[in-house]
């Protein structure tokens, strides 16, 4: 992601995401309260 200017991405925060086999995993069972994903405009 080095290549992508900071001005380009904004920042989404989720409480889980979910895998590709269907499992979710919460933020909270790794110690945060949210994960942050990264979306390009």
């Amino acid at each position: 992601m080095d290549e992508i200017r900071k001005s380009d991405v904004t920042y989404i925060y989720v409480a889980f995401i979910t895998l590709r086999n269907g499992k979710r995993i919460y933020a909270r069972q790794y110690g945060h309260k949210a994960f942050r994903i990264a979306v390009k405009h």
